[in-house]
């Protein structure tokens, strides 16, 4: 699993819900558990074997299926992670996400601050200059929905292995075209690896 479809996987798995129906989500849900004892969040993540599933039960129509599972959430040309350009967010719950994180100064303070490298959770708040209490709840969510990412580790002196976190995004785009607000994120080259935009790019072509 890669730190990006962190970030896209929950969005891309509502959609796949809503598309597919409870009936034969819970068929798929029983064969991800049986073929490798993961559940449909797990699967989203690690893409090629929730396409694997799908096959099982669509055939070729599959292709076509994750075609418009992807695009409801993202919009991403064949040349996008390869010349570097953005990728525009089009599933409504993750540009207010988006919105909402950046949109909070003490969220929005962290990630600007782990732009260039890794920081220990530590360091993240005494460069924030944030109060231990609500800056772990802060860096846990961002953690969690994937806008901070493991990035090497530091050594405590008992000799404990402590994460370096750091921003996916080298940089956000936020927009407004025909009264619809556009969020576009250029991911870091360290972060470009990702199972759910390779197959995203192998169904668009």
């Amino acid at each position: 699993m890669y730190e990006v479809d962190i970030f896209f996987a929950k969005s891309i798995e509502t959609v796949i819900v809503e598309n597919l129906g409870q009936q034969t989500i819970s068929k798929i849900k029983s064969r991800l558990a049986e073929k490798f004892g993961i559940g449909l969040y797990e699967a989203v993540s690690q893409f090629d074997k929730f396409d694997i599933v799908l096959r099982e039960f669509f055939g070729r129509g599959a292709e076509s299926l994750e075609k418009k599972f992807f695009e409801s959430v993202l919009l991403l040309d064949s040349k996008s992670l390869e010349n570097e350009l953005y990728i525009t967010i089009k599933d409504k719950d993750l540009t207010m996400l988006i919105l909402e994180t950046f949109g909070d100064e003490m969220k929005k303070e962290m990630i600007n601050c782990v732009s260039d490298r890794g920081l220990t959770t530590y360091e993240i708040l005494k460069k924030c200059n944030i109060p231990q209490t609500t800056g772990y709840r802060k860096i846990k969510m961002l953690i969690e929905n994937g806008f901070l990412a493991i990035q090497g580790y530091s050594t405590s002196s008992d000799g404990k292995k402590i994460p370096k976190y750091t921003s996916i995004f080298e940089n956000t785009k936020i927009g407004i075209e025909k009264n619809n607000i556009l969020v576009s994120i250029k991911l870091k080259k360290d972060f470009k690896q990702s199972d759910l935009l390779h197959a995203l790019q192998s169904v668009s072509c």
